[in-house]
């Protein structure tokens, strides 16, 4: 493996799946390698419990109608098709929803959420442009703030913060071991070249937990939880509206 990096100062650069143009063979690739590495991470489990326990006191509220759940830049789809079968396993009436900037990538999740027999609707979005959808109860989001700016991270996260009663926010933690693991680690679940290059830029563009929870502060998050949870992420929760 190449040296580490000094990862004592976030560096972003533009990662392979960002790029347009992208050949749909190896956009393909790719997020299938980001589905095999989301299921070793169990990022879904990692915030069910907090999903389960805001739709229960929901219900209490108002039973009339299912908890709304929104997936922001949801990629291939495994993050919210893991969650639909969560709920489907429990018993539980969460509608829930995707939305992604790419066509490919929302054809990509669609066909995904249909092979595997659950009810997750996909559809394009671009949350750093666009008005930002309306009518969720939660909102989720996984691997994507590292792809951010600072001031974009900001304005989403002001955004979920006004959109939803609970937002979730899965990331990496910028670190030397998990630097290690991204590099090792996509290379023996996955043949993709572009996880290949994407896996330790990821690392070297995230956010810290400190400056992860300094950013909900920026963004008008009244009390921002960060807690550390493997293998080297995070989870982020608040909310506001």
């Amino acid at each position: 493996m190449r040296l580490l990096p000094d990862l004592r100062e976030r560096r972003r650069r533009p990662e392979l799946m960002d790029q347009p143009g992208l050949d749909p063979a190896e956009h393909r690739r790719a997020l299938d390698a980001l589905r095999r590495v989301n299921l070793f991470s169990v990022g879904a489990r990692a915030v069910w419990p907090r999903i389960r326990a805001f739709h229960q006191g929901r219900l209490r509220e108002d039973p009339s109608r299912p908890t709304r759940l929104l997936d922001v830049a949801s990629g291939g789809g495994d993050f919210p098709v893991r969650l639909a079968r969560l709920a489907r396993r429990e018993g539980l009436d969460l509608e829930i929803a995707g939305c992604d900037v790419s066509e490919f990538a929302v054809g990509h999740a669609s066909e995904h959420a249909r092979r595997s027999g659950v009810d997750v609707r996909f559809f394009r979005a671009d949350v750093l442009a666009d008005p930002f959808p309306e009518g969720y109860d939660v909102v989720t989001c996984s691997l994507f703030l590292h792809h951010l700016d600072e001031p974009e991270a900001v304005a989403l996260l002001a955004a979920m913060r006004d959109a939803a009663r609970l937002v979730l926010i899965d990331d990496l933690e910028r670190g030397r071991l998990g630097y290690a693991l991204a590099y090792a680690g996509i290379r023996i679940l996955s043949r993709s070249s572009v996880a290949h290059v994407d896996g330790p830029l990821s690392v070297e563009g995230a956010f810290t937990r400190d400056e992860a929870r300094e950013l909900a502060r920026k963004a008008g998050w009244p009390r921002p939880e960060v807690v550390p949870r493997f293998p080297c992420r995070f989870l982020l929760s608040g909310g506001g509206a």
